[in-house]
């Protein structure tokens, strides 16, 4: 049941991106004078659908919903009457192909923007970014960060929540920008000493455990979760085990709990527990992982989150209307930046490949967001819309911004590139994008085995 359950939300949360990407083809083809054959929604045999219009532009679900696509009248894909050929794609001017082809993209923009607004206009639930533990001789002891302060500004850009505080810290130092980070002591704002871009790990999963400074959740030591199958339950560890010590050495948070764990792959670990307020002693060897390049122990434990400590530090953040408007568009700008920033630390090496996902990915991301909540999902919705619109936007033929190189490619030879000269492009961008698409599948394998 999970898996077809999985399987439903993926296809909604492509079906609902790709669909609006062709919606903004089809606008465009309207708006310059193009006559739509089909607007399909999913691909192969037809299910059922609706000619409608003039032009009798047939409306249709068809039965691979991953995905759909607008068919234009076209001198190349068929035989186009006389009196319809001003209308049809390829007679367009090169202004107009342009804007056809640039508006799929643009509108994965738009849906972005829209999602976010929907985000913001009602209101959303966050971490307050307020200190809670500080690791010594760390990165952010060495700036003047103290425990109970709460993070105010990042580059001066205002921000609410930890997730606000670590985009914006991702964006700047993926630029390569030196963080100057202000933050809220005893209701006074402090600027501290500026963090080197160079210090920022964008490898990490959390930037800020990165630089010693850490949150109300690294406080605990006390097990709330245990993986089914993992080495925990293997070794018979439970749930409300509170560690004290391992190898004995007094652990007093779970940066130190889980740093024990990742130095020890394969290795056994004497782990000094209080449970039902009795001391005992239980032996394990973590697993071994492998996480770019290097091997990691894991447990597969989490740590358990008092109710009334979630409570505390869980703010509800909401804007007025059209500040939600423009945080949208600075909300959608930030992260479109930040993944062209992203590609071309990829393409120089400065980024790890492990991070691109495929399908499967994919699907378990949406499964886990829409089980959430609606912000969760939204907020995934946005961020997949943005990256499918870059992705088309790249020189690649097979995709948009392979289309729109070509159109620049004519404006400055002043005559369109030969056909076979496109089909040989066409052939490398499909080689490529299967490639691409094999590798991406690979990395979510890896990372469910």
């Amino acid at each position: 049941m999970n898996l077809i359950y999985t399987i439903l939300i993926f296809i909604l949360t492509i079906s609902i991106i790709v669909t609006f990407h062709e919606f903004g083809h089809y606008i465009a083809a309207r708006l310059c004078g193009v006559k739509v054959l089909e607007f399909s929604v999913g691909f192969g045999k037809r299910l059922f659908g609706k000619k409608v219009g003039g032009d009798k532009t047939d409306y249709k679900i068809c039965i691979l919903p991953l995905g759909g696509y607008v068919k234009m009248l076209d001198e190349r894909e068929g035989k186009v009457e006389d009196f319809e050929k001003d209308r049809s794609f390829n007679n367009q001017s090169l202004l107009k192909r342009s804007i056809i082809v640039f508006s799929g993209p643009l509108f994965n923009f738009i849906l972005a923007v829209f999602f976010y607004f929907l985000i913001f206009v009602s209101g959303y639930s966050g971490f307050q970014p307020s200190v809670g533990l500080l690791i010594n001789n760390s990165v952010g002891e060495n700036i003047g960060i103290q425990e109970g302060d709460i993070i105010h500004s990042v580059n001066s850009r205002n921000v609410k929540t930890w997730s606000d505080a670590t985009l914006q810290t991702i964006k700047f130092a993926s630029e390569k920008k030196n963080i100057n980070l202000e933050v809220l002591r005893n209701n006074v704002v402090i600027k501290l000493k500026e963090v080197e871009h160079e210090k920022i790990n964008f490898e990490s999963k959390n930037i800020f455990e990165n630089l010693g400074i850490l949150n109300f959740v690294s406080n605990s030591v006390t097990i709330g979760h245990i993986e089914e199958g993992s080495a925990a339950e293997i070794y018979g560890l439970l749930v409300a085990d509170k560690i004290l010590a391992i190898n004995g050495v007094n652990v007093r948070n779970w940066i130190e709990i889980v740093n024990f764990i990742k130095e020890s792959p394969g290795i056994k670990l004497s782990l000094y527990i209080l449970r039902n307020g009795n001391n005992l002693t239980i032996n394990v060897i973590p697993e071994k992982l492998i996480n770019s390049g290097f091997e990691a122990g894991r447990l597969g434990i989490g740590p358990l989150i008092d109710n009334d400590l979630i409570s505390k530090n869980t703010i509800k953040v909401q804007y007025g209307f059209f500040d939600c408007i423009k945080l949208s568009v600075y909300k959608t700008y930030d992260f479109t930046l930040l993944t062209f920033n992203f590609i071309f630390r990829l393409i120089k090496g400065e980024a790890s490949s492990n991070s691109i996902s495929g399908p499967v990915g994919i699907a378990s991301y949406a499964s886990d967001s829409f089980s959430s909540g609606y912000t969760s999902f939204l907020s995934l919705l946005a961020m997949l819309s943005i990256s499918i619109g870059i992705l088309n936007l790249l020189p690649i033929p097979m995709l948009d911004g392979g289309h729109l190189m070509y159109y620049l490619i004519e404006f400055v030879m002043r005559r369109p590139i030969p056909d076979k000269v496109q089909l040989m492009f066409q052939q490398l961008g499909m080689s490529f994008l299967i490639l691409l698409s094999i590798f991406a599948l690979y990395n979510d394998l890896l990372r469910i085995m």
